[in-house]
C-alpha cells in the first residue's frame, strides 16, 4: 500500500492498536499521527518507535479525536468499533483529512457479518460501502465472506476491504 505513493508522506493510523502498523510506516520514512482509545495501545506504539520525532500520538475515541490533514488515512479492522450514530460524522472528518491525491485504506464490516446482528456496530451492504467513496477512485474493493475464528470464537467475516484515492481538483 505505501508503495503506491510517490514518497513518503503523513499517515493517521486510526485505531493503531499494538502499533505495527504505525511501526511499519514509520520504517518507510512516514510521519505517522497514531490514535486510539485505550492508553496502553498509545504507550505500546510510543515504545515501538522509542523518540522517533515524525510519531504524534492521541489518547482519544475515534468518534472525537481530531484529525490532522493527511496523505494516507489507515483504518484497519477500526471502524467496526465506531458508535453507530457517530459514523456519519466520523466519515466526514476523514474524508476531508485525507489531502487531494491522497488514500483512505481500510475495512468496513458488511451486513452479513455475525458481528452486524449480534453487536452495536457500522455495518454496511455493499452498495453503501461504495457510496462512501462516491467522487474518489476506488482501487481495491475487496469483499472477504466467509466463516473463521474471532478470539477463538467461531464467527462469519463479511468485511469490505477498501484502498480509495481522493481526487486531486482540476484547473477552475
Amino acid at each position: 500500500m505505501l508503495r503506491t505513493f510517490p514518497e513518503p508522506g503523513t499517515a493517521i493510523d486510526l485505531g493503531c492498536g499494538a502499533g505495527v502498523d504505525t511501526a511499519a510506516m514509520l520504517a518507510a520514512g512516514w510521519s505517522v499521527f497514531a490514535t486510539d482509545a485505550e492508553a496502553e495501545a498509545i504507550e505500546r506504539v510510543r515504545r515501538r518507535a522509542a523518540d522517533d520525532a515524525r510519531l504524534t500520538t492521541a489518547l482519544s475515541r475515534m468518534e472525537d479525536v481530531e484529525l490532522p490533514d493527511a496523505d494516507l488515512v489507515w483504518a484497519s479492522y477500526s471502524l467496526f468499533f465506531c458508535d453507530p450514530a457517530q459514523f456519519p460524522r466520523l466519515w466526514k472528518r476523514i474524508r476531508e483529512a485525507v489531502r487531494p491525491g491522497g488514500r483512505f485504506a481500510g475495512q468496513f464490516l458488511g451486513d452479513r457479518d455475525t458481528w452486524a446482528s449480534e453487536r452495536n456496530m457500522p455495518w454496511f451492504r455493499r452498495d453503501g460501502a461504495e457510496a462512501l467513496f462516491d467522487g474518489w477512485a476506488i482501487e481495491r474493493f475487496e469483499v472477504e465472506d466467509e466463516d473463521g475464528e474471532a478470539w477463538s470464537t467461531p464467527k462469519h467475516w463479511h468485511v469490505f476491504h477498501v484502498v480509495a484515492r481522493k481526487p486531486v481538483p482540476g484547473p477552475a
